[in-house]
């Protein structure tokens, strides 16, 4: 570092702060300091700067399902920011058990100078007992006293509704997720308020898992209902709702409406293209690395951070029977 601030003539501290806090210098500046290290090889040691300031310079990042397409958009943006702020991003895998993600979060208090925690599945009480030793951002679950970032689905849902509504259909389904995610309480009660206002019936049906198999349970229950429309929890399951009406010989959108919620990569390429509800997953995982770090660096306060959502009708979705 002294090698490189004095063929630069910059102050030895202006070099580490290009590789720790390089939002404080000018683009100039840093890639004039990155441009040498570079070519002299120099790469900063984390494990001694981790001995000498008791920080890791990496941050904990867990999702319930790394294979539910819902969230690779958001560890691939939290890992980019991450990276561009000077940190490395350890990502775990809770696999939807709430027991393994406590124990997760226990362990990685040790290695990780933070967390963000999407969609947690633990009572509240493990989840605010970890951030009394690391500071915590967690996506898609409130809880007083933390800072979250969520994705509001009210008014992607509401216009939904208002969408069926339009095409006839006045009695729908609400096929329910995990009955441990709190994101599926918040989805639920936008899709009843807006039947409410525009006086239509939700048969709440489930709860089923967030996967194509669960998909494939609930077509079983939407078949045996008396609904001309079904709104499923995620993407994943809407698609398996779709694969197991048909196999019932039960046309989408003929007999029955299919809808889903994230707006997914595969959404867009079945066979009807599904409606749906985007939600900013990109931006979520970007800004809670950013809140994390303002606790981090900042001691920042406690923030909740609402993120809105956006309709995209498709083919999956038309006049009811």
């Amino acid at each position: 570092m002294k090698s490189i601030a004095d063929e630069l003539g910059v102050s030895i501290s202006t070099v580490s702060r290009a590789f720790s806090h390089p939002e404080l210098l000018s683009r100039e500046r840093r890639e004039q300091i990155l441009s040498v290290a570079n070519r002299v090889g120099y790469q900063p040691n984390r494990t001694a700067r981790g001995l000498a300031t008791g920080q890791t310079s990496v941050l904990g990042l867990m999702v319930p399902d790394i294979t539910n397409p819902f969230f690779p958009p958001l560890v691939r943006a939290a890992e980019n920011r991450a990276n561009e702020r000077g940190y490395a991003l350890m990502l775990t895998d809770t696999d939807e058990h709430a027991e393994r993600e406590r124990l997760l979060m226990r362990e990685l208090t040790s290695r990780v100078d933070g967390l963000v925690v999407c969609s947690p599945r633990s009572a509240s009480a493990p989840i605010k007992q970890v951030a009394t030793t690391r500071p915590v951002v967690l996506v898609n679950r409130t809880i007083p006293g933390l800072t979250s970032v969520t994705c509001s689905v009210e008014a992607g849902a509401t216009a939904l509704m208002e969408h069926l509504r339009e095409l006839g259909h006045r009695r729908v389904a609400y096929l329910s997720g995990p009955a441990s995610s709190w994101s599926d309480k918040d989805k639920r009660s936008c899709v009843q308020r807006a039947a409410r206002r525009l006086r239509m019936t939700v048969d709440v049906l489930g709860p089923f898992p967030a996967t194509f198999e669960g998909g494939l349970s609930a077509a079983e229950q939407v078949a045996a209902q008396e609904v001309t429309a079904a709104l499923a929890y995620d993407d994943v399951m809407a698609l398996g709702t779709i694969r197991g009406l048909r196999d019932q010989g039960l046309d989408v959108p003929g007999a029955v409406s299919v809808s889903g919620c994230d707006d997914v990569l595969f959404s867009s390429m079945t066979v009807p293209g599904l409606t749906t509800i985007a939600m900013p997953m990109a931006l979520a995982g970007r800004t809670a690395v950013d809140l994390l770090l303002d606790q981090l660096e900042k001691s920042a306060r406690t923030q909740q951070v609402v993120l809105s959502s956006d309709f995209v009708p498709r083919a999956s979705t038309g006049p009811a029977a």
